[in-house]
């Protein structure tokens, strides 16, 4: 086996090497691309869970003090059922 055999095999292997790691590197960014995407629309959903979060939260506020001022009205009128009661 010659010098230019030698060669030729070694440029061979550096250029399939070469080329493999560019293609492997392109696979790597569309894997990271993807985890992006993925970390992106993570982000969307807990904000959207967050908005929606809060709604209840404001709506078991309402409902709070709705329940509060009925069970005002509620003694008041016990109260007053009460004392009409008593002589």
């Amino acid at each position: 086996m010659g010098w230019d055999q030698v060669a030729t095999i070694l440029i061979t292997v550096v250029l399939a090497v070469l080329t493999g790691t560019i293609h492997n590197n392109r696979r790597i960014d569309d894997v990271n691309r993807r985890f992006d995407d993925v970390h992106r629309r993570i982000d969307d959903l807990r904000a959207d869970m967050n908005t929606r979060f809060a709604q209840v939260e404001t709506q078991l506020r309402e409902l709070r003090q709705e329940l509060k001022e009925e069970m005002r009205q509620t003694r008041s009128l016990i109260q007053e059922a009460l004392k009409a009661r008593t002589p």
